[in-house]
């Protein structure tokens, strides 16, 4: 079963903003990851917006590293709840990408990996909750469609996250590692 909003080999790929734009802008990250934090902080906003300006299409690759690393499946888990997000719509999705990162537990806490966790930072978010949501989240409807959207991560050759490419250009989203994010500035800077 594939969530709304996606694309790609098996609709492993879920995506924000007009599928048919010309350009599109491809963002790998991992929900329990600290410099994926550190850059959905800075640029998701912007990124959000320009997506809606139909500068790009945005497609999220989704890593799971950490729960390999740390153990738990909280990445996975929270995957699966954005998809659920996704069926809801666009706008819930992007901003539930959004709060998930606001109230990311520390790497050794698998926080996320607690449906009751997911669905209380979901009520954050205006128009999400409703009893089918929280059915998806509880009965973790789309952890199988999660766990083979992450398998897919490796397959495009990306080391560490987060990563990012406008069409075939890689956009270098963090200045170092462990160091600051780039400014939606210089972002927006790149993109020209």
């Amino acid at each position: 079963m594939e969530p709304a909003n996606t694309t790609g080999t098996g609709g492993g790929t879920l995506y924000y903003g007009d599928p048919d734009s010309p350009h599109v802008l491809q963002v790998f990250i991992e929900l329990r990851d600290r410099a994926s934090h550190r850059m959905a902080d800075n640029l998701l906003g912007t990124i959000r917006q320009a997506a809606d300006q139909g500068k790009f299409v945005v497609k999220f690759h989704f890593a799971a590293t950490i729960d390999d690393a740390a153990g738990g499946n909280g990445s996975q888990r929270a995957l699966s709840a954005l998809a659920a997000a996704s069926d809801v719509g666009q706008k819930q999705f992007i901003e539930y990408l959004g709060t998930l990162f606001a109230s990311q537990p520390p790497v050794t806490d698998d926080r996320f990996s607690d449906a009751s966790v997911l669905l209380s930072l979901a009520g954050e978010v205006d128009q999400l909750r409703s009893a089918d949501f929280d059915q998806k989240v509880t009965d973790n409807r789309y952890m199988t469609w999660a766990g083979e959207s992450i398998g897919t991560f490796e397959s495009f050759g990306v080391v560490g996250t987060p990563v990012v490419w406008h069409d075939d250009e890689v956009i270098p989203v963090v200045k170092t590692i462990d160091g600051p994010c780039i400014t939606a500035q210089e972002f927006l800077a790149q993109l020209q």
